[in-house]
Formats: C-alpha cells, sequence, structure tokens
C-alpha cells in the first residue's frame, strides 16, 4: 500500500532537514505510513535532484511568503520545520518566518508540527545573556505555537539541537607559540558539559522518534538533542587519541574569545559560549536529564564523540 499521509520537512537539503528524511526513508514503519514533501529554496541544485530521485517530492518555497506556504504545506499531517537565522541575521525575520509556518500549519489542518527550537536564553539566565538572537528568535516562536495550538487539534513538538560536533574542528588552530592544535575557548576544561550533537547523523533519529510517539505524548515536548555529554579535556583526548593528531585545550576569558570572532556576531557569539559555560546550554544541571529525551528513541543507537571523529576527518591543522 502506498503512504496514507503527508510529511512536509522545511530545509531539506540543509544538516537538519536532510537528516529528517533520511531517517524517515530508512525507517520501514514510517516510510510505509508517510510520503516526503521536501521544501527547498532551489529544487533545481544536485542535492534537491538527488533527494526526487529517491521519491522526495522537492517544493520551492519562501518562509517569507505566506501563498507560497499555503501551497507547501497544503494536504500535511506532519511538517518539520527549521529556519536559518544567519541567512537575515535577524531575529525579527526568523520570528516572522516562524510564525508564517506555524499559522498555515494551523489553517492547513496540520496534525503534528515540530519546530526546530532553542533555549530563551534572556529567560533562561534572567537578562544576564540578552544578545543570543538566534536562540531567543526560536524559542519566541515556540512559545508562540503554544499560545495558538489550543482547540486546534494540532500537537507540537519542539526539537532542540545541541552543540554541533561539526563545528569543533574549525575552531581548532595551531597555537601561534606552541605550534600544537588547540581548542581555545571560554570553558572550564574538566567542569564544562558540551552536550554534543552529530546534526547529520542523529537529528533524523530524535525526529522520527518523535513522528512514531503517540501524537499526546509528546505535545509541548522539548527535546534536548545531545549524541553524547563530555568536558573539554575529554572532547580533546578522545579527538588526539582517536585520530593521531595531538590537540590540547586552553581556558580563555569571554572576551579574549569575542576578539577572535568579526564583529557582527562577536557578542552574540561568545554570550552562546557562556550559557554553554554557565547554563549547560539547555539550562544548569540538564546533562543530568539527557534521559528524559533519549526515551523517544527506542532502540535507535547515537553517534559518539569518537565514532565521529573516526568519520570526518582528516583532523589536521597548518
Amino acid at each position: 500500500m502506498a503512504p496514507s499521509k503527508l510529511f512536509t520537512v522545511f530545509g531539506a537539503t540543509g544538516n537538519q532537514g536532510g537528516s529528517v528524511i533520511a531517517s524517515v526513508l530508512s525507517n520501514p514503519q514510517l516510510s510505509s505510513e508517510y510520503k516526503l514533501r521536501g521544501i527547498t529554496r532551489d529544487p533545481s541544485k544536485p542535492n534537491a535532484k538527488k533527494l526526487s530521485e529517491k521519491g522526495v517530492e522537492m517544493v520551492s518555497a519562501d518562509m517569507n511568503d505566506p501563498d507560497a506556504l499555503r501551497k507547501a504545506i497544503s494536504g500535511s499531517s506532519a511538517v518539520f520545520c527549521v529556519t536559518n537565522y544567519w541567512e537575515s541575521m535577524s531575529k525579527e525575520t526568523e520570528v516572522k518566518q516562524g510564525k508564517n509556518v506555524a499559522d498555515i500549519s494551523k489553517e492547513a489542518g496540520v496534525k503534528h508540527l515540530i519546530w526546530s527550537s532553542l533555549p530563551h536564553a534572556i529567560k533562561l539566565t534572567n537578562g544576564e545573556l540578552s544578545h543570543i538572537e538566534h536562540f531567543d528568535g526560536k524559542a519566541e516562536v515556540e512559545e508562540y505555537i503554544e499560545s495558538i495550538k489550543p482547540g486546534s487539534g494540532m500537537v507540537a513538538s519542539y526539537w532542540r539541537p545541541g552543540f554541533f560536533m561539526s563545528n569543533i574542528k574549525g575552531m581548532i588552530q595551531p597555537d601561534q607559540s606552541t605550534g600544537l592544535a588547540t581548542w581555545k575557548m571560554p570553558f572550564n576544561a574538566e567542569k564544562t558539559q558540551v552536550g554534543m550533537l552529530a546534526v547529520v547523523e542523529d537529528t533524523g533519529k530524535f525526529v522520527a522518534g518523535l513522528l512514531l510517539a503517540d501524537p499526546k505524548s509528546v505535545d509541548g515536548f522539548q527535546v534536548n538533542g545531545v549524541s553524547e555529554w563530555m568536558t573539554p579535556k575529554q572532547i580533546v583526548d578522545t579527538l588526539s587519541e582517536t585520530s593521531g593528531t595531538k590537540v590540547e585545550f586552553q581556558e580563555i576569558s569571554g572576551d579574549e574569545y569575542e576578539s577572535y570572532l568579526p564583529p557582527p556576531i562577536a557578542k552574540e557569539l561568545k554570550e552562546n559560549m557562556l550559557l554553554v559555560r554557565d547554563y549547560s546550554y539547555f539550562g544548569k544541571g540538564t546533562e543530568k536529564t539527557q534521559a528524559e529525551s533519549n526515551k523517544i528513541l527506542g532502540d535507535m543507537k547515537l553517534t559518539s564523540w569518537q565514532e565521529f571523529v573516526k568519520h570526518n576527518g582528516p583532523w589536521e591543522w597548518k
């Protein structure tokens, strides 16, 4: 029998959306239940064409255009939506895009909306960290979805991706005095808990778990997307042992970290790292409650940092 329900995935050719599509296609239960529609800017690009060849209906839509979104979401039983703050560098734009998708999902009778969200940093830190717009915009959309949901028949779940493993390589540089590959961050080497996510490998597993669950059991559920929690020392020790390249960790101040960054994003990214250091990214102590998020995975296995290092080399810096 052909799948009876439609699952629409925004950002289909990106890291998160692509991972979601791959997980649905590889899951016998989900692939028999859902046909897939992928939303992308340009369906003629090679990555989009590859998805078309796998049976994904590829559709172009701009999240700023409600009419285009109506066509994109029409007939969908479930929707996964991710926005890209860095494209516009505007919280206002990202919030508007998210609200557009939420409003039209409700209007179209979508049963399950899965929103790629993040913690509300201003609220989480009582105003201490007030410049992390790429977190707060997504959190504001989450709050909006919760406000419009009652009486609609729509369930909403919130996927909150952690610290991308794939970003760590670019953060490591040879130290000018020692020449050793060094990860300089405003973290405490042995106390900071970094909730790392293998975004391509594991995003889809968590989202598949949400789709497979009883919808009522995941309504309003926040999934902290972490493949593995580790301290900075554990991260560089594992990297050194697995890659064969010696990497050191060096704790620096937030201000020194900020000085290395391009001015338009420096304060925002500094505060992002202080959120990791002082609030475990999702909130103080959340590393101890990861099992609550992982319960939706069933027997799906997450990607360890060691596995990620093995499969994503070479780990070399010049």
